[in-house]
This record gives C-alpha cells, structure tokens and sequence, in this order.
C-alpha cells in the first residue's frame, strides 16, 4: 500500500548519504564494541558475523519477491538490530516489537502489517511464524546493501495499542539517519545511551552508523543511573523527557559525568523547567530532537543559549521544511500558533493497510501533524499543545479507546472513558472514569487490566462515576486539545 503522495516523493532527488547497512558493514573487522548491555558485550564482528546468519536463514525460508513483514520480537537489541539488518539486506519489511506484549496487543499489531511472519527467541516454526534458533541453522550468507523495496515499519501509538503501522523507506531512513548522526557530531569515539532494547532512530541507529557504541543502562533509581553513565565513560546521554524527570530526583555525584559531552531527548516535550534543572544540576545542556514516526528528524536544537535549549526544539534540518498553519490551512505568520506541518524528502508513505488515514496525513507533499506550536523570527519552533486525545504518559503514547475497550470486556463495566491528568513527572497519568452494574473495586478492574495489556499502559486510578457525559451523536466527550504550561 502507498499513500496517494509516494508518487511525488519518489520525484524528489534525495541526497547520496551512508545507507545502515553498507555503515554497520565498514567495521565488519572491527572487535571495538558496537553494544554493551548489562550481562554483555557484542563487537561490530559480531553483529556483522550474526547478521550474516541469520541472512543465510532468511534466503532459505523466504522467497526475495515475497511481500511480508518480518515482526521481530526478541528480548536482546543485539539479536532483534542483526535480524532487522539481514531482513533489510534482503529487501524484507521490518517492524521490531517488545517482547513484553500481551497477546492482545500483539494479535493488534499483527492485524496492522499483515501480511507478517513473527520471529522471536519463542516462537514455533509454523506458516506465520519461525523460531530464531531455527533462521541460526542455515549456513551464513553475504550480507549485502539494503534493497531498494527494504522498508522500516513502526507504530504511532509507541508500539502498541489502536495504532497506525507506518511504512517507510530505509532509503530514506538512512539518508535521515545520517543527517542527525552529522547534526549531533557522532562518531567512532562516542558511547551513547539506549535506555531500552528498542530499536531507536535518535541513539541505537545514529551511533551504528557513525561506528558508535550502544550503551543499555535501564532507568532503575537515580543513583544507578549517574553511576551507570560514570562507569560506562558516557559521551552523549539520549533518553526521553521522562528519563530526565528520573534522573533529576538524585543529584549525580562529582566526576560522575566528566565524559559526558552533549545530552539528547525527544519522543515528546520536555519541561522547560526540567532543563533548566538538569542543566542546573550538571553543567550539561539538553538539547531537543524534534521527531515522528511520519516525519523522521524534524527540528534539532543545536543552540549555545540556554534558555533557547530550555524552551525550543530548535532549527528544522537540512531539507525539511515546517508551516505552521491555522484550522483552515492557511499559513500562520511568525510567533503564532497553529498545527505544524512538515515537508521533508525523508519521510514515511503512509500507513499500511489504512488508505483512509494516510489521505488524512500524508496531504500530497505535506505530513500534517497532531502538534501544536509556533516559529520565532530566527527560525525556532516551538510546542505549545496537541491536537489530538493520545495520553503521553512518560516515554509512552497512549490511545484511551484501548484502555476502553478493555475496561468495558469486564463483567461489571458498563460505560468507561480515560482521560489524561496532568502530572508534573510524567506530562499525563491515564485515568478511567467508569460506571459499573454491580459493586466493584478498583483493585480487581486494575488487575483484569494487568491482565490483557502491557503495565506501562494500564491506568493509573480508577474513579467511579454514575455517568459518562455524552454528545448528540452518543459519543464520549473526549478531551482533545492539549496545551502544554
């Protein structure tokens, strides 16, 4: 499926930069370590060397012009980026998944980018799914430049929940991979944080393609955090908004971070009081990457004042282009705030199997996004809202219907709406407002939401109300504009 505005990206000239695959491959020879985890360490010889397996298992389970998507869901970075990189090399769709999810989200995701083969460290060898184990059997093969069809799909919400799958290019991956790792100033020399084993663009890809090396450390306290990034000689920290409101409870000791050059965040917005603190606490200034599942890098903030860092997401890179636009798409002027939209030879297609949505954002040149903000006369943007009803709790984008439809499965619910509450920390917390038919307790309707979906998504405080106020089309009346303080 492509979205009725590939054809004129396809038009674009886009520039001759490094792809993944082919940079991962220049330190084929190299045992200097590409990621460093709690339990071990994998060199760039070993990455290559395990992708080259595992290419070997692809070629003999699928044909090169099958149309499928390989969904990976394995619990070490290192396994799930070899097989991402070997599913590439052969022109294969790839979308990585946490191996946590319940079998409800996961039967979600699947049903977004069917057709789909799941591979992980569990799965039976059967038609629509094969064993990790079983793609290390066949004999090693060459891993070549990722193929012009090799796509990149990712989900909207986070990874998980009433999302949207995006199809996007590696071509266009890389070349936007690329340009952040130059924009950031990446290279060989640098340790760079992964706060999970997700296959991030804004650390995990970058600091592979300059020849970086990938550092694990999981958010547990304060404490271990600055010791992690102390021990481990950290150059850049990359974390979300939420990881930064983490590591702020707990000063870090002096010294801990000597080696730390440049501190990087994005998925969401980031308070610019929690900057200015960080920035306050450890001498190091955070700078903003503004960025999509749609988009790719939008904006990077490369500033040298302060307050900027603090309140901006900084420039639009090379070749991208942002309007800021009111309700009926006219372009705002500068200093006034409307929904941003973006143009950039580097972004996604559209959504796979939804034509319907892809029309909805991808307007011809144009991804018209959810966020709300405005450009200074120097060229800095600014967020000021959303437009839309996703909760962002922490690092994660919540849909409330899937709460909702979860809630409303359980025996005694009859009516339910979850709302975001704002939360210093976390920017949302997801709570539910729900009516019962019988005596409940919140206890047990949190429990049976353990039950069916991922713990970072279930709400965080049941209220229970006589009634869910409603529009004249029967629907919930759902809070959707967002401002940010």
């Amino acid at each position: 499926m492509k979205s009725a505005c590939a054809t004129k990206y396809e038009q674009i000239e886009e520039p001759d930069m490094a792809n993944i695959v082919d940079a991962v491959l220049e330190h084929e020879a190299d045992d200097r370590p590409a990621i460093v985890g709690e339990t071990r360490t994998t060199s760039y010889r070993d990455l290559v060397d395990l992708a080259r397996r595992l290419t070997g298992g692809l070629r003999q389970r699928f044909r090169n012009d099958e149309d499928v998507c390989l969904v990976v869901s394995h619990p070490g970075l290192e396994e799930s980026l070899a097989l991402t990189l070997a599913g590439w090399s052969l022109g294969h769709r790839v979308a990585v998944l946490p191996p946590y999810l319940k079998s409800r989200e996961l039967e979600y995701a699947l049903e977004q980018c069917s057709p789909v083969v799941t591979v992980s460290d569990q799965t039976p060898d059967s038609a629509g799914s094969v064993a990790f184990r079983t793609l290390l059997d066949a004999p090693a093969s060459d891993l070549g430049s990722s193929a012009s069809e090799a796509w990149l799909e990712t989900f909207t919400s986070g990874t998980t929940g009433h999302s949207k799958c995006v199809d996007r290019r590696v071509s266009r991956l890389s070349d936007d991979i690329e340009q952040l790792a130059s924009a950031m100033g990446l290279s060989a020399d640098d340790k760079v944080t992964a706060m999970t084993t997700a296959l991030s663009t804004t650390s995990v890809l970058p600091a592979l393609l300059a020849g970086s090396t990938v550092v694990t450390i999981p958010l547990q306290t304060a404490r271990q955090f600055w010791k992690a990034i102390s021990d481990t000689s950290i150059t850049v920290i990359s974390g979300t908004p939420y990881a930064y409101e983490f590591a702020g409870r707990k000063k870090p000791e002096p010294g801990q971070l000597k080696n730390v050059r440049m501190a990087l965040t994005t998925s969401a917005r980031l308070r610019p009081d929690t900057a200015r603190r960080f920035m306050e606490d450890t001498g190091v200034s955070i700078r903003n990457i503004m960025c999509s599942s749609e988009s790719g890098h939008i904006a990077y903030n490369s500033s040298t004042d302060e307050e900027l860092l603090a309140a901006s997401v900084g420039k639009t890179l090379p070749g991208v282009t942002v309007e800021v636009r009111d309700d009926a798409g006219k372009v705002l002027p500068v200093g006034q705030s409307g929904r941003i939209c973006i143009k950039s030879p580097y972004t996604a297609t559209g959504y796979r199997n939804d034509p319907d949505s892809s029309a909805a954002v991808f307007q011809g040149d144009w991804v018209v996004s959810t966020d709300v903000g405005y450009l200074d006369a120097q060229g800095f943007l600014y967020l000021t809202g959303r437009d839309d009803h996703k909760i962002h709790f922490g690092a994660a984008k919540l849909d409330p219907q899937e709460l909702e439809d979860i809630l409303l499965s359980h025996p005694a619910v009859d009516d339910v709406l979850v709302v975001g509450e704002a939360h210093v920390r976390l920017g949302q917390i997801p709570v539910a407002q729900v009516v019962t038919s019988r005596e409940t307790e919140a206890a047990e309707l949190l429990a049976y939401c353990r039950e069916q979906i991922s713990a970072t998504k279930v709400p965080q405080r049941i209220e229970f109300v006589d009634k869910i106020t409603k529009d004249f089309k029967g629907q919930p009346v759902r809070p959707k504009y967002v401002r940010f303080d």
